[in-house]
This record gives structure tokens, C-alpha cells and sequence, in this order.
């Protein structure tokens, strides 16, 4: 891929596996220094030291998205490491398993806070720097569920959450627009991850694929072209726009 984020600061929530880590690689290869940002210290240790070992500028740092000192801290060492913060990628976030009727008001607040609070507070901290020195880019991964209400591989309250990433995409990229910070999103369908993957019933996934035209769930690595797009000169005249990678998802 031709380096579209050369010199590029980029920090990513959620970037030690699955998408994150997909995307991660994928920026760095596209030039930029990527910051990768995880609860999981564990495994962005790992994953973070495999994308080094590629010789790609990545670097990790732990890091609890629900936690609004935690991310100012993340992002204030990262700007006097690197000078300035050029985009940003929420990613991070969980689904759920739970059905309404089997829900909690507590299993809604999980949710809300780690898929939709946390994007708010990291856009936030994120939109205060880019403003000051001029612009900048944010990605909010959103998902199909936003627009179904959750299908078969979720349910309403992860639909919910990511409805509201959706609103709030829009709603943000109009007000820092102004500040040439340009904001989008993006809504995967389903894409093999680890966090989509675990404890799923082996015929409900095989219905997702047969809904899908490309009778196929999408690879991680397929979101790089759309999060690099986004991210660099490439795409600045997108603003407020939500991407769907889907596989064609809609057309059924």
C-alpha cells in the first residue's frame, strides 16, 4: 500500500488483537508511527513486539478507555514523545450476549460505557490536541449492528452502543469541522475476530455467512484499506460519513 500516513502520529484503541491490531499493522505499513493502546497488557506486549519485529514504528502502551485521566495521560505523553497526535482510531470496545429480556440495567451500562462513553472521552482528549495544532482525523468503529439492530451475531444493547458512535460521529464531525478536524466512522459487518468469534453457537454463525452475498464473514485485514482512507489526505473531504464493510450485508 503506498505510504498514505507517512509521517503520521496515530494512536489506536483496542490495538493489541483483532481489528485493532489488523489496522494497526496496516497504518504502519502505510507510514505512520503507530501508538497502540490496550487493557491487555499481556498481549500488547506480544502484539506490539511482532509488529517491531516486522520493522514497523509501533509502540504500546496500556491503557483502560473508560478511565478519562488514563486517556489524557496516553495522549499528553504521546504528543511530547511525538510532537503532535494526527489520528486517532476508537476501536476499542465489547460486545454482548446477553438477551433484552435477560438484561440488566448493569449489563446496558457496561456496554454504553466501554462502546460509546469511552469514544466520547477519547475523542474528546483527542479533539482539544488536533485542534490546537491544526487538524487532524478520528475513526470511530461502529458496526453493522447500528443499522440492523443487531442481527444474529448481537443484540440490542450492543446495537444500541454503536448506534449511538454512529450519532455521535456525526454530530462531532459537524462541530470540529471548523478546526479541520475531520471525523468518520466506520461499520463492519461480520469479521472474524476473537471478540465476535468467542462463545458463538456454530449455527448461528453459519446462517450470518449464507445472509452474506460473498457467502464469506470479512477478515480483519479488510478494514485497513477503509481506516487508512480515512485517516490520510486521501480521504479530506469526508466528514461525518460512516463506511460500511460489510460484504454486501444490506443487499438481503
Amino acid at each position: 500500500m503506498e505510504k498514505l500516513l507517512e509521517g503520521k502520529v496515530i494512536l489506536i484503541t483496542g490495538g493489541a488483537q483483532g481489528l485493532g491490531l489488523a489496522m494497526a499493522r496496516g497504518c504502519a505499513r502505510s507510514g505512520a508511527k503507530v501508538i497502540m493502546a490496550d487493557i491487555n497488557g499481556e498481549k500488547l506486549a506480544e502484539s506490539a513486539g511482532a509488529l517491531q519485529a516486522e520493522g514497523l514504528r509501533c509502540e504500546g502502551v496500556k491503557l483502560d478507555v473508560t478511565d478519562e485521566q488514563q486517556i489524557r495521560e496516553v495522549i499528553a505523553a504521546a504528543v511530547k514523545k511525538h510532537g503532535r497526535l494526527d489520528g486517532l482510531v476508537n476501536n476499542a470496545g465489547i460486545t454482548s450476549k446477553v438477551k433484552f429480556l435477560e438484561s440488566t440495567a448493569e449489563d446496558f451500562d457496561r456496554v454504553i460505557n466501554l462502546n460509546l462513553r469511552s469514544v466520547y472521552l477519547c475523542c474528546r482528549a483527542a479533539a482539544e490536541v488536533m485542534a490546537e495544532q491544526g487538524g487532524g482525523a478520528i475513526v470511530n468503529i461502529a458496526s453493522v449492528a447500528a443499522r440492523n439492530g443487531g442481527g444474529l451475531m448481537s443484540t440490542s444493547l450492543y446495537a444500541a452502543s454503536k448506534g449511538g458512535v454512529i450519532s455521535l460521529t456525526k454530530g462531532i464531525a459537524r462541530e470540529l469541522a471548523p478546526y479541520r478536524i475531520r471525523v468518520n466512522a466506520i461499520a463492519p459487518g461480520s469479521i472474524d475476530t476473537p471478540m465476535t468469534t468467542a462463545g458463538r453457537d456454530p449455527a448461528e454463525y453459519e446462517e450470518t455467512i449464507r445472509k452474506m452475498p460473498l457467502h464469506r464473514r470479512g477478515r480483519p485485514e479488510e478494514l485497513v484499506g477503509p481506516a487508512v482512507l480515512l485517516l490520510s489526505d486521501a480521504g479530506a473531504f469526508m466528514v461525518g460519513t460512516t463506511l460500511d464493510v460489510n460484504g454486501g450485508s444490506y443487499l438481503y
